[in-house]
């Protein structure tokens, strides 16, 4: 009756996109809440770390390390 759709990280693109989301929600909750910084240089920071680490990942997945 209902078609489940599973959310596979197997697909680099959702990986990364959630890896992404996920560091901007953690680094912009710290810095604001924390610090008292500004949001746009939260999001700004989160957003490359969690492309840059997404990446990785993948790289290292790839290589068979994880």
């Amino acid at each position: 009756m209902y078609e489940v759709r599973r959310f596979d990280l197997e697909n680099p693109w959702v990986y990364v996109f959630t890896n992404v989301v996920v560091w901007v929600v953690v680094v912009s909750t710290i810095q604001t809440v924390l610090f008292d910084g500004g949001l746009t240089g939260a999001v700004i920071r989160g957003t490359g770390g969690g492309f840059v680490c997404g990446i990785t990942m993948l790289y290292l997945r790839k290589k068979d390390w994880f």
